[in-house]
């Protein structure tokens, strides 16, 4: 305030200390890992952090799912420790003071229903996803079923083949380290709104190579396949989580890119809280979001050729009743027209015979 001179009434404007809202980050991995009860560990950022953590009984499956994380795009990790006698929830809950992105558990298939368990936390809280592997290395193709139905879920087969710590010898393990590197490596590169399908980096083989007809008939079930093609490598070559397919969040890409959103807009709006709940408050919310969806529009996440058709955002009296207002909500409604994966490019091609014909030759 400016030095005042004299004593008398003086007016002095403020204006709401609102900052532009930021991406959160969608790319920490939270690994749950049966070697013992044990303090969190992390956050890791290189393998070699894993490496200097000296405990004996790591395992075979999770060092070479963090290396394997590490080796595809990981960044940053942590990971939480358990024995195998203890519920599940234990791990799970060691994570929530931290900002997850992805959990998975390389050792899930020694916990009994540890699937609806991981799906029920990330369910829950909304601000994760947690990516799931068969129970063993060849499952029958006929009668395979994820083991639950949730859009924060994305479920994969078959197991991966990778060289052991020492390179002396060939490991058969669940995929769910690697893909969550490629989760993040994705998003780094291209964003969290683009499918998870990439080569995987590390993998020298599957445990089961799967034709086209067995691919076909595993993604229409959500399951998620690893493929081997000869040009390409080994990859992923699924988008979906284990919803309903008939859902809105029927693709990984979409689910993560709305929690990606919601989160960003909850903690970027903090600074309303307490403030007067009145248009001019309104008016700054609403901008403040739309300045964001601009951004992530621009970028390619949302449908649309102009911002009219790629969201719109709404607060104002008629998104809040007076017993809202009474009360100290605000409430901003938020439409948004999300990109869905390409899975099925078809190409018509027909012969064309209607075709002019060639000048005479003098």
């Amino acid at each position: 305030m400016a030095e005042i001179p004299a004593p008398g009434v003086y007016i002095d404007e403020l204006q709401f200390t609102s900052s532009p809202i930021q991406g959160v980050s969608t790319s920490a991995t939270g690994f749950i890992a049966i070697t013992g009860r044990g303090p969190l560990l992390g956050p890791m950022t290189a393998f070699s952090d894993f490496e200097r953590v000296a405990i004996p009984n790591f395992g075979v499956n999770l060092p070479l799912a963090v290396r394997g994380f590490f080796e595809n795009g990981g960044k940053r990790c942590f990971i939480s420790r358990i024995d195998a006698t203890d519920p599940l929830e234990s791990g799970l809950a060691a994570l929530d003071a931290q900002a997850i992105s992805i959990v998975c558990c390389p050792d899930d298939t020694k916990i009994k229903n540890a699937a609806t368990a991981i799906a029920a936390h990330c369910e829950k809280r909304k601000d994760r996803i947690c990516i799931l592997q068969s129970p063993e290395p060849i499952v029958p193709i006929p009668g395979h079923q994820t083991p639950v139905l949730s859009s924060y879920a994305a479920y994969y087969y078959p197991w991966i083949k990778v060289a052991s710590l020492d390179g002396s010898s060939t490991v058969t393990i669940p995929p769910c380290g690697h893909l969550s590197g490629i989760y993040a490596q994705i998003d780094a590169t291209r964003g969290v709104w683009v499918a998870p399908d990439a080569s995987l980096a590390g993998v020298t083989a599957l445990s089961h190579n799967l034709t086209s007809a067995e691919s076909d008939e595993l993604n229409s079930r959500g399951i998620d396949v690893i493929r081997s093609f000869p040009a390409q490598g080994i990859r992923v070559w699924g988008a979906r989580t284990t919803t309903n397919q008939n859902s809105y969040y029927k693709y990984i890409s979409v689910r993560r890119l709305m929690i990606f959103l919601e989160q960003s807009i909850a903690e970027g709006t903090q600074w309303a809280v307490f403030e007067p709940n009145g248009p001019a408050l309104w008016t700054v919310v609403r901008s403040s979001i739309e300045k964001f969806l601009e951004s992530v529009w621009k970028q390619g996440a949302l449908q649309g050729a102009t911002q009219q058709e790629a969201f719109f955002v709404r607060c104002d009296p008629t998104t809040m009743t007076q017993d809202d207002l009474d009360n100290g909500r605000l409430v901003c409604i938020v439409g948004l027209a999300p990109l869905h994966p390409a899975e099925f490019v078809i190409i018509q091609i027909g012969v064309w015979t209607q075709y002019p014909p060639r000048p005479p030759t003098h």
